[in-house]
């Protein structure tokens, strides 16, 4: 498993974190999933057809179609989709 390290953001207020003065880097691998689930196409100018958008899916009865787009987006991004499932909550395990 490669470790993805990025500028991290603060889970509580989704500001970029800051300690001691300085932005925290660490382990993104969680929080570039959780962008492209919450993020819809046409969200992202310089790649347009990136997210998974995830709200859309909501009242949706057949998973199929929200489990393929995840699939296809996490793939698409470099993600290893080891599970994937609908469970409540949505269960996913994946890596770079």
């Amino acid at each position: 498993m490669a470790l993805v390290t990025d500028i991290l953001y603060d889970q509580d207020t989704g500001d970029i974190a800051c300690k001691n003065g300085d932005f925290v880097i660490g382990d993104s691998t969680l929080q570039h999933q959780a962008d492209l689930l919450e993020a819809g196409e046409g969200e992202y100018k310089q790649a347009p057809t990136v997210g998974v958008g995830l709200q859309g899916f909501l009242n949706d009865e057949d998973p199929a179609e929200m489990l393929r787009k995840i699939r296809i987006q996490f793939v698409g991004d470099g993600l290893n989709v080891s599970q994937l499932k609908s469970s409540d909550p949505l269960n996913i395990k994946a890596n770079y």
